[in-house]
């Protein structure tokens, strides 16, 4: 739609004025129109572009007018100029009396007839002026804005050569503050001209001549958005003609540490000084501030301050039917006011408008409080931009200052108490939330382990400003009428079994007044299953070798290959020495050493951090002996051995190793059996007909990971060869020949293939990478010789293949790190806050990304 307000004639707007007239004595209505030339723009703002006149007309309806360049061009019709006008909408009422009107987008020494067509009922009256305007006399002018385009003139001595750059007025100011740029550095990377010039910049085009692909940036024109334009005198060979002085200097300077000063108030955006701190132009100079053509007008927009709470502020906002579309902001007061030393005022609606949200009809808008969190006193704008015409360049823009409510009600007290799973569940963790004074308006929630917790909490981190960035809404009538009642609400949350988890809830009362509240609970523990007896649980264990077909990438190249290595198969983890005495002395020392230098950098004395330290070490140790067993008994009651390493996913750890190990970390002495190895599972059952039946378990819901002790946790995967992003998990079959000398772990059938479980670590929710891409069966011969197939080993692929590897998504049921912040109620997940909330992120950390790329761009000139 943008042709339609293309100006078919040379000007691109009208700017009406008041004026004199005098009515002619005698009446005479046959001379129905006078019209005076009242100035050229030699004294005007805007110079050698522009034209007044004075239209002394009686019983005139309105006017229109045509610009044709020369002193003796043919008049045209009136009807003609009267229709071109009417396209471009551009026809001007009349009152009886002097009209004034400015004529715009004229050139600098040159001459012009200006034809005015008047239409006085069904007849046109066609009147002319010949002008002439004066030669241009600054370095920079601006002859024409239109919504997409712009028109300049440079006057400079023909042999002249000068450096032209045109950009947006917030990416120059962003890099001048990011990047210490000055006006001298910014200009140097303009096009080189020679000699006056007018230039057209068109919005899409390319002020080069032969643009360089990805160097090279299009034009960009927006209606009534800020621009700059500089102009500065170089040499033949474009080396701009200034010097820098930043003072002393030395082998400490640093041109980013310099300071620049603020640009002066500029009357109409143009000047020939630079205000830039240590920079001096030898030659020509100047700098010119414009915005898009754009028309900015009274809004028709009705916007009404609904209600201001502590946390949001809500308003309706209702559109006129002259509104095409309209956008909403909100900001913090001193954001706004950066926002106008980037953009000027005028610049500030397409600024606002450019990559906002727009809106048609009325809305109930409030703004988000994890976008926009409000501080107590702190000052606020809402800010509402209106479009009237298609390509946006008709605006108007309304500000409203408003802060924020302190309630002077009682907050919302919660009682957080934990609960057992109802159907006796391990894999479920539950609380029981009730507000004590049934004043509760809605909550926000974070939940997870204490292991995850601890680390956060211990760092110092703000409870409140962790439920501010990260809190999940629960808004829904049914759940907060639930926790105002005297029962309270019961909400789950998938868990592992035998672990704590606290959950955080946020309670607001009617005026979103904030407290935080926390609550402990722990799953159950997982119950043995049904035992089967086999003799496999014995006649499987020892040491095998392990042959597979793997894929992987490291930074030497791509492989694919047969690998061996060895895998031992046992009924329980490490069980570590049988006492303290028995450590190896530099684990034990370690270990003591480590506890010792702790205690006394917390003040304890030597002879207390001894103690402290000894006693520490015994008790750890216990500790681990202690759940060493329970884990042996555990896989047991499972009715699985476990494969104690993999080394096609990394290097083995074995949980006393970890023990050991000062630099990893855990949360308590359960976790090191969680977090060894790589390991796998081999579980026995029964089949219909009575016999052994045995399956690698990979079920991420209820069986330990490969390991986790790394910075991600390993589990196993299908690789699909057919689709990648569709990776099965669950149970491997497994096979196992009659001697019991051979097991085959096969795969499991997706997309017509046989996808082979595969060490993989998911980068977030459910996207994974693999680590090595196992593409035939993993045969287990019993035996270790020592010896791995080709010598290879997957093992240094590991950290390394992890960058390059493709990823997918799959749906899988979740583990103890991803399902803890998703609730589970019996009809699914609850729901987040529903709402239509204000756009209210900041613009600052966008616009100084830009100028990064930007920047980027320009230093590869």
């Amino acid at each position: 739609m943008r042709k339609l307000y293309r100006c078919l004639f040379l000007l691109s707007a009208l700017v009406l004025a008041g004026g004199m007239w005098s009515c002619s004595d005698d009446d005479d209505e046959t001379e129905s129109v006078v019209i005076t030339q009242t100035s050229t723009d030699e004294a005007s703002e805007v110079y050698a572009t522009s034209a007044t006149f004075k239209l002394a007309t009686m019983g005139v309806e309105s006017f229109a007018y045509q610009v044709v360049e020369g002193a003796d061009a043919t008049a045209p019709a009136g009807e003609v100029i009267y229709a071109e006008a009417q396209e471009n909408n551009t026809i001007i009422s009349a009152e009886d009396g002097d009209n004034e009107v400015t004529v715009y987008g004229l050139e600098g020494n040159k001459t012009y007839t200006v034809f005015f067509a008047l239409k006085k009922g069904a007849e046109y009256i066609v009147k002319s002026q010949t002008i002439t305007t004066p030669a241009y006399t600054r370095l920079i002018t601006i002859i024409d804005t239109k919504p997409y385009s712009i028109k300049v003139h440079i006057e400079v001595p023909e042999s002249t050569y000068y450096k032209f750059t045109f950009g947006r007025r917030d990416m120059y100011q962003a890099q001048k503050d990011q990047f210490g740029m000055t006006d001298g550095d910014y200009v140097s990377y303009g096009e080189l001209y020679k000699g006056s010039k007018t230039i057209s910049l068109v919005d899409g085009e390319y002020l080069e001549e032969n643009p360089e692909p990805n160097v090279d940036m299009p034009i960009q024109v927006l209606p009534g958005y800020p621009y700059v334009i500089l102009v500065a005198e170089c040499d033949a060979d474009g080396n701009v003609l200034c010097e820098y002085d930043y003072g002393g200097g030395g082998d400490d300077w640093d041109l980013m540490k310099t300071t620049r000063s603020a640009t002066a108030p500029l009357t109409d955006g143009y000047t020939d000084k630079c205000s830039d701190e240590g920079v001096t132009f030898n030659g020509k100079y100047a700098k010119q501030y414009l915005y898009g053509g754009s028309t900015l007008i009274e809004s028709k927009i009705a916007i009404e301050t609904t209600k201001i709470t502590e946390r949001t502020a809500t308003f309706t906002i209702v559109p006129d039917e002259d509104v095409v579309t309209y956008v909403v902001n909100a900001m913090p007061l001193e954001e706004y006011e950066y926002y106008v030393t980037l953009c000027g005022e005028r610049g500030m609606p397409t600024f606002m408008l450019t990559g906002s949200e727009m809106y048609t009809g009325s809305q109930i808008m409030s703004t988000n409080p994890d976008a926009l969190p409000f501080e107590k006193g702190g000052k606020y704008k809402l800010i509402v931009i209106g479009t009237y015409s298609e390509d946006y360049s008709i605006q108007s823009m309304q500000t409203i200052d408003f802060t924020p409510f302190e309630s002077t009600k009682p907050a919302a007290k919660l009682e957080i108490t934990p609960k057992e799973d109802p159907d006796g569940s391990p894999w479920m963790v539950w609380f029981n939330i009730k507000a004590s004074d049934k004043n509760c308006s809605y909550i926000k929630y974070l939940m997870n382990y204490m292991k995850e917790w601890y680390p956060m909490l211990n760092s110092g981190t703000d409870k409140e400003q962790l439920m501010k960035s990260y809190g999940n809404y629960v808004t829904e009538a049914e759940i907060i009428d639930a926790i105002n009642s005297n029962e309270g609400y019961d909400i789950g949350f998938t868990s592992w079994e035998h672990m704590e988890s606290m959950i955080m809830v946020a309670a607001f009362n009617e005026d979103e007044k904030m407290s935080v509240y926390e609550g402990n609970s722990t799953s159950l523990a997982e119950k043995n299953k049904e035992r089967v007896e086999s003799s496999l649980f014995n006649d499987l264990k020892g040491d095998w070798t392990a042959t597979c077909q793997a894929q992987w990438q490291d930074y030497a190249g791509d492989y694919d290959q047969k690998i061996s290595f060895k895998i031992t198969l046992d009924g329980k983890p490490e069980q570590g020495p049988s006492s303290v005495s028995a450590m190896a002395p530099e684990d034990y020392n370690a270990l003591f050493d480590y506890f010792k230098n702790s205690a006394m950098n917390n003040g304890q004395t030597e002879t207390e951090a001894t103690a402290y330290a000894k006693t520490k070490v015994s008790e750890l140790f216990d500790e681990y002996k202690s759940e060493a067993v329970r884990y042996a008994d555990k896989y047991r009651g499972q009715n699985r051995l476990v494969g104690l390493g993999f080394d096609a996913a990394h290097e083995y750890k074995n949980s006393w190793d970890l023990f050991c190990d000062l630099d990893y970390s855990a949360y308590d002495t359960e976790e090191l059996f969680y977090d060894y190895g790589p390991k796998f599972f081999l579980e026995v059952s029964k089949d219909e007909n009575g016999k052994d039946k045995i399956e690698l378990n990979a079920d991420q819901s209820r069986v330990a990971p490969l390991s986790a002790w790394q910075a991600y946790e390993i589990n196993f995967l299908g690789y699909n060869s057919a689709n990648f992003n569709n990776a099965p998990l669950g149970r491997f079959p497994v096979t196992i020949s009659e001697d019991k000398n051979t097991i085959t772990i096969g795969g499991l059938e997706a997309d017509g293939v046989l996808c082979y479980p595969s060490p993989a670590y998911y980068v977030m929710a459910n996207y994974y990478t693999f680590v090595s891409q196992i593409t035939s069966p993993i045969t287990l011969t019993r035996g270790w010789t020592g010896v791995k197939e080709n010598g290879t080993s997957a093992v240094k692929a590991t950290n390394l293949a992890a960058d390059s590897s493709k990823k997918g998504n799959t749906n899988r049921k979740g583990n103890r790190f991803m399902r803890t912040s998703l609730p589970w109620t019996k009809d699914g997940v609850l729901p987040l806050m529903p709402e239509t909330t204000i756009k209210s992120a900041s613009l600052k950390e966008k616009i100084q990304k830009k100028a990064a790329e930007v920047h980027a761009k320009m230093s590869k000139k």
